[in-house]
């Protein structure tokens, strides 16, 4: 996943137009383990989620994305955005989607092992239209979960839930 904003002074459509083009090209010749992409405002800014078939599709999705034909579709987002921040994040329950929604971003609280969030979290895990996520090797700013669901969910205030209305471009 990665977070940002357009720079100041560049206008909604013109980013969003250049993003929608940007992500076209790679479906249009994705690369090796490349499964999906989608663009997402969220909050103040945009979401961009890459599906790869494992983290090993990294590389040669980040190579694919700034070489060759692409890289004038996405110099020309880089040089619209601003604040950008990468999140390496992997599927713990459900199925990746892509529709609108909301992603509920949440911790794990202090001294709670991860069977025991596991298990307080198996009333949304166990609901086929949510997805949980989890960030991996600390690679990316907090929360270090996100569950993605059509609908707003309502977590324990021990989590330190933030629920964003997620709207694909």
């Amino acid at each position: 996943m990665f977070f940002h904003r357009p720079a100041s002074g560049v206008e909604t459509p013109a980013y969003e137009a250049a993003l929608q083009k940007f992500h076209a090209s790679l479906a249009a010749g994705p690369p090796s383990g490349f499964v999906s992409s989608s663009t997402y405002r969220v909050g103040g800014g945009y979401a961009d989620w890459y599906l790869v078939e494992s983290s090993a599709a990294l590389d040669q999705l980040n190579e694919a994305a700034v070489n060759g034909a692409r890289s004038t579709d996405h110099d020309a987002v880089a040089h619209m955005s601003a604040d950008g921040a990468g999140k390496l994040l992997a599927l713990v329950s459900g199925r990746a989607r892509n529709e609108p929604g909301f992603e509920i971003r949440f911790s794990k609280p202090a001294g709670m092992t991860y069977p025991e969030l596991y298990a307080r979290l198996k009333p949304w895990t166990d609901r086929a239209e949510l997805t949980l996520w989890r960030r991996m090797m600390v690679l990316g700013p907090p929360p270090e979960f996100c569950l993605t669901g059509p609908s707003e969910q309502t977590l324990p205030a021990a989590m330190s839930p933030e629920s964003l209305r997620r709207d694909p471009i």
